[in-house]
């Protein structure tokens, strides 16, 4: 079984997609989340199924909110290195690493 790293800027990129959904809903915020955390378990259950986009890093790009989650796997975990908004450049978190 896989387990899941998530790297802190992914961290600081969820709460404050978090943050921004709660100021308009708390009931957004907590839909984004369960899709959040459903597209992680998708992740762990089958990580190559996603798009390689960049030579090792994929993207899951999530159905009802307009972000992508750019991570890389091995044998023995997931590592999500960002949650990016579609509009921005994806290029921003290969200064991440």
């Amino acid at each position: 079984m896989l387990s899941l790293q998530i790297r802190t800027l992914a961290k600081n990129d969820i709460q404050e997609i978090v943050d921004y959904y709660d100021s308009i809903s708390p009931k957004l915020a907590d839909k984004f989340l369960q899709q959040l955390y459903s597209a992680f378990d998708l992740l762990l259950d089958n990580p190559q199924l996603f798009q390689l986009k960049y030579r090792v890093t994929r993207v899951l790009y999530l159905k009802t909110y307009p972000f992508g989650i750019h991570y890389w796997f091995n044998e023995n975990e997931v590592i999500i290195l960002a949650v990016i908004h579609t509009s921005r450049s994806p290029k921003m978190w290969k200064e991440r690493s």
